[in-house]
């Protein structure tokens, strides 16, 4: 007899966590259940938890679009120190443009999702993207000027 549990951790070969799945009854009570793996649902919970995934998926979807619009609308400009050849005295980082991004738009922005391949090192224009979310991704303009 099979029944449906809701995994609460991944489970190598059955699912990840936050899946419903139909396993056996023994499976569920005499292992995923005492471990603390999985929980049983009824098909009422199983059709609520879904739609809630579905429901925090489309919110996330959202914001990550809304972010994309708002880091797009404007570029950001670093004023900074230069000598010969247009080569700046350091370095501009994605740390460093995850803090102009917060003090700009007032994101909170990861510096992991801004994908800055080399540190800036040049006065000039660059596109950089950001990840947001999945397949959202945003061009961010920073444009890096002398003092």
């Amino acid at each position: 007899m099979k029944i449906k549990v809701l995994l609460l951790s991944n489970v190598k070969g059955l699912g990840n966590a936050k899946s419903i799945v139909s396993v056996s009854k023994g499976y569920a009570l005499n292992y995923l259940i005492p471990k603390g793996l999985a929980k049983i649902v009824d098909e009422d919970t199983a059709l609520n938890i879904i739609d809630e995934s579905k429901n925090v998926e489309e919110r996330k979807i959202t914001q990550a679009k809304n972010e994309k619009d708002i880091l797009e609308s404007k570029e950001l400009i670093f004023k900074v120190n230069a000598g010969l050849n247009d080569i700046l005295f350091g370095s501009i980082t994605s740390k460093d443009i995850e803090e102009k991004i917060k003090k700009l738009f007032g994101l909170e922005i990861d510096r992991k999702k801004i994908i800055l391949e080399n540190p800036i090192k040049k006065l000039g224009v660059y596109n950089i993207p950001v990840k947001l979310y999945k397949d959202i991704q945003a061009e961010l303009k920073i444009r890096v000027e002398k003092e």
